[in-house]
């Protein structure tokens, strides 16, 4: 069947892979994966309108298979894989698209212990899925849950413990996402001072607002001077945050500031190294450096870096684009305001602002851009691209970066280049994209 990506199954909503047929059918795969009859299973969605049939559909083919189904509603892809973890649970399913523009969703598995399944564990899904007898639509039956509040609730308590946020003024962009129903109680539950912007349904999900499209959510922040800001995406499984000057701080920058609080509470950090991903910028590994932390790259992709942390021992990854990956319970799960507030927390223990601990990480000059394309070729099978690549490794020579790959959740070419001169960076990328562009495009 192949419709895994690298962040479960995406597509336009009722389309392609998530045609109801096909999501019925990989709803049998999935019960099975479960263990069949008598499991249970959880979802969890973000405010897209599209979820709730989503829902439905796939709740439909777990009750035909004999699995109890609780729906926790509204809630962050996070609190999906918490839930998980904390009942130790066989699966848990986000539906949620991500980042991604409000037409499209998506399903994220969650295996026991809250973590994203393998590859292969994949395979074996959509083998059984493509192995399952076409049926006529099944009555779902699910339990409602309060999702949100369990999770609030516990994670209120559970963040306390490493300090509260008492007296601290924040302007938080909830993306008109799923962080709605957690965000603004945890933050106050733990004593900060919280001005939201775009909650659920103010807006479509993602449409100007988020980690995708800072602006308002700066605008605001300058308004308000000596504040701080955190900004999610719509499932609220990455963060950004923002500084007194309201300039942005990544997932790059959360590595250090955690690794860097680490070292100053507890003397080291666990296993001595952090996980980031092959795009995480060169002033990253030179800052680390300086700490004697080493920077493990991964693979895009919080699950790449959640594996490798597994393998490793460490309890700190992270990827560029806010995906940060820290224990909880004993599992690793990725969750956008765990992370925001673990940075708060260590910015008061350090006693430094959080410009100045930003400014700690060297930046070399990095430019990523996506070029739509149509059919996926193997690159190496495009000899123009594959000479274009020569060619820009040669100009940005032994102190440049480059990476190229397909987005696993968007029908786009991903290219990065660093390197020391911005000049030079910039026209690598202008030259591969218009490359690219010729060869690829429909």
């Amino acid at each position: 069947m192949g419709i895994f990506g690298t962040d479960g199954i995406r597509d336009l909503a009722g389309q392609g892979h998530l045609a109801p047929e096909v999501v019925r059918r990989i709803g049998h795969g999935l019960a099975r994966f479960a263990g069949g009859e008598g499991a249970t299973v959880v979802l969890g969605r973000d405010p897209r309108p599209s979820g709730r049939e989503l829902g439905r559909i796939l709740a439909g083919a777990f009750s035909a298979a004999g699995l109890q189904v609780e729906d926790l509603g509204v809630v962050p892809t996070p609190v999906v894989a918490w839930t998980v973890a904390h009942r130790g649970l066989d699966l848990g399913l986000a539906l949620s698209a991500s980042h991604n523009p409000p037409d499209y969703n998506g399903i994220k598995p969650f295996a026991r212990g809250g973590r994203k399944l393998e590859p292969e564990e994949e395979h074996r899904i959509e083998a059984w899925a493509d192995l399952a007898p076409a049926a006529a639509s099944v009555e779902a039956e699910w339990r409602p849950v309060d999702g949100a509040g369990a999770y609030v609730d516990a994670t209120t308590p559970w963040l306390a413990i490493g300090g509260r946020l008492d007296g601290l003024r924040l302007v938080v962009d909830l993306a008109a996402g799923a962080a709605t129903a957690t965000a603004v109680p945890v933050l106050e539950g733990l004593g900060a001072r919280v001005v939201a912007l775009h909650p659920a349904n103010a807006r479509a999900i993602n449409d100007g607002c988020g980690t995708e499209h800072p602006e308002a959510w700066l605008a605001a922040l300058r308004a308000m001077p000596g504040a701080l800001g955190l900004a999610f995406d719509g499932d609220a499984d990455r963060v950004l945050l923002a500084d007194e000057n309201a300039d942005i701080v990544d997932g790059d920058d959360v590595l250090q500031i955690l690794a860097q609080d680490a070292l100053e509470e507890r003397g080291e950090v666990p296993s001595g190294k952090v996980v980031g991903t092959v795009m995480a910028n060169l002033g990253l590994e030179e800052r680390l450096r300086e700490l004697h932390v080493d920077l493990e790259r991964t693979a895009v992709g919080d699950r790449q870096v959640a594996g490798r942390m597994r393998e490793l021992g460490a309890v700190f990854g992270a990827e560029p684009s806010g995906h940060v990956v820290l224990e909880r319970e004993r599992a690793l799960i990725g969750d956008g305001l765990v992370a925001g507030v673990r940075v708060l927390q260590a910015l008061r223990r350090l006693g430094c602002s959080l410009s100045e601990l930003r400014s700690q990480t060297p930046r070399y000059p990095q430019l990523l851009v996506g070029v739509r394309v149509g059919e996926r070729r193997p690159l190496d099978e495009v000899p123009a691209i594959q000479d274009a690549l020569a060619s820009a490794e040669a100009r940005l020579g032994k102190h440049g970066r480059l990476v190229v790959r397909y987005s696993g959740t968007e029908p786009l070419l991903r290219i990065m280049a660093e390197g020391h001169d911005a000049a030079e960076v910039s026209a690598v990328v202008e030259d591969l994209a218009r490359i690219a562009k010729q060869s690829l495009e429909r």
